[in-house]
């Protein structure tokens, strides 16, 4: 009865164009705990839960049609030490994991995976951080368990995708396996500092292990062995605004040292890896002056020249984001992204030299339309069509449908 009426307000509230007017906490669903939880954030403690799920269902080409469910949910706690402990600008951050369900991306053959929820299906200890700021906030200072995903390589838009080939991160720069990523916490270090009134730049430097991707190890395998590599990553932001309407530039680095990896059709091995990349996004047209409102095209670029060891030595995306396409409905978003991922000549040649076909490139086309039901609660139906599966010319262009649903707690 309780999920059925949850269904029905959710609905209602749906068909309006504007939320009613904000209490504490109106974009959570359980709301204000009656007062507890404002009365806890005055005290410096900050309680947060969020929980998405994505349907997906394989309904042409590809190998074998389909339909699976995967869930994530995201849980934490934020310390203000300023409040508790009387240490200025310090927080104390701790989270934790569970990602559950499967994927269909087997049945499609895809090299990008169809769901994003997808990898590392486990409970896992997540972030154990402490972040200070100085210098009036200028700099910011990031230590303890986290990855390179937290703060490099993304942006906002990107989460609006169910494909892995947009949401999180650029996604070439993680296959090479020289990039932590959620679920999967290493120790780690940022160092953030605003270079002028609309740019930055910052500096993170991580831990890399050859056990880092064991989703056994669930987050709390805090050792640090001798033959541990390190990921480098420096990244330089500029957000200025052009034409009076936001834009938003980044560019980056991301340099291995002393981390082995194997090359392609070789028993050689590489312990030294440089990776390129960047994201160029501008609001090109804006509804009105003082909304946000509008279309924002974005693109990206990933590259690295040692095609012995990257499984995808180039990527770029194309994405269009439209938030309040539809008059009654301001706070929606219709997207559309285009992926290219051209794959290794030498990573074709290992295959092809294991008697498999040979790898040229994939390509995702991805529309969907995300419905704000609530402040705190949202649906997504999406289509995916998949263009040369796997990049080997065997298995059929593939079209999968699919549903996010998503509930900040």
């Amino acid at each position: 009865m309780k999920i059925k009426t949850l269904t029905l307000s959710l609905l209602i509230t749906a068909t309006g164009s504007a939320w009613a007017e904000s209490e504490p906490y109106s974009d959570r669903l359980t709301g204000d705990w009656g007062g507890a939880r404002t009365d806890l954030a005055e005290a410096g403690i900050e309680v947060f839960a969020y929980y998405n799920t994505i349907t997906s269902s394989l309904v042409s080409g590809g190998i074998d049609g389909d339909t699976n469910f995967a869930g994530d949910l995201f849980a934490g706690v934020q310390f203000d030490l300023d409040k508790i402990l009387g240490w200025d600008a310090t927080t104390f951050t701790l989270t934790g994991i569970d990602r559950h369900g499967s994927d269909v991306t087997p049945n499609v053959g895809s090299q990008y995976s169809v769901m994003q929820l997808v990898g590392g299906q486990n409970t896992f200890l997540y972030n154990v951080t402490l972040e200070k700021l100085f210098a009036d906030g200028d700099i910011a200072v990031k230590l303890g368990r986290m990855t390179a995903t937290d703060d490099f390589v993304g942006s906002s838009l990107y989460s609006y995708s169910l494909s892995n080939a947009v949401n999180g991160q650029i996604r070439a720069v993680l296959f090479d396996g020289v990039m932590t990523s959620y679920p999967f916490p290493v120790w780690g270090g940022r160092v953030k500092a605003k270079v002028s009134e609309d740019s930055s730049l910052q500096v993170g430097v991580f831990q890399l292990t050859k056990e880092m991707w064991d989703r056994e190890k669930q987050g709390v395998d805090f050792s640090i062995d001798a033959d541990d590599g390190v990921s480098l990553f420096v990244q330089y932001d500029w957000t200025p605004e052009i034409n009076g309407k936001p834009a938003r530039f980044f560019a980056g680095i991301n340099q291995t040292f002393a981390f082995e990896m194997d090359e392609f059709n070789s028993t050689d091995t590489t312990d030294s890896f440089t990776r390129f990349y960047g994201h160029a996004d501008y609001q090109v047209y804006r509804e009105s002056a003082d909304s946000d409102q509008g279309l924002t095209l974005f693109m990206t670029f990933a590259y690295t020249a040692q095609d012995e060891v990257a499984i995808v030595p180039i990527q770029s995306t194309f994405g269009a984001h439209y938030k309040g396409l539809l008059d009654s409905r301001p706070e929606d978003r219709t997207v559309f992204f285009m992926t290219y991922g051209g794959f290794s000549d030498e990573y074709s040649d290992e295959l092809e030299a294991g008697l498999m076909s040979g790898v040229d490139y994939e390509m995702v086309f991805e529309l969907g339309h995300r419905i704000q039901l609530t402040e705190y609660a949202y649906i997504q139906p999406d289509i995916q069509f998949i263009k040369n599966p796997g990049g080997t010319g065997d298995i059929d262009d593939a079209i999968v449908v699919g549903a996010q649903i998503g509930f900040s707690f």
